[in-house]
């Protein structure tokens, strides 16, 4: 899999989307498989800090 199949924000810090951050509950799992690999354009906390950040993840501060 390819990095650009791979979430920008995933893992990048729990205070912005604290999917892939410290413990990964159910939820956390089922959002994993459902848009951090391959589909994350779909998933509304992407499309919030896409617009956010300007599509720059590099400016989340990395905090996990």
């Amino acid at each position: 899999m390819s990095t650009s199949e791979i979430c920008p924000f995933f893992g990048k810090n729990d205070d912005y989307c604290d999917v892939g951050c410290g413990y990964i509950s159910p939820h956390d799992v089922n959002m994993i498989i459902r848009y951090c690999y391959g589909r994350h354009r779909e998933c509304a906390k992407f499309k919030e800090l896409d617009d956010r950040f300007h599509g720059i993840p590099e400016l989340i501060p990395v905090a996990c």
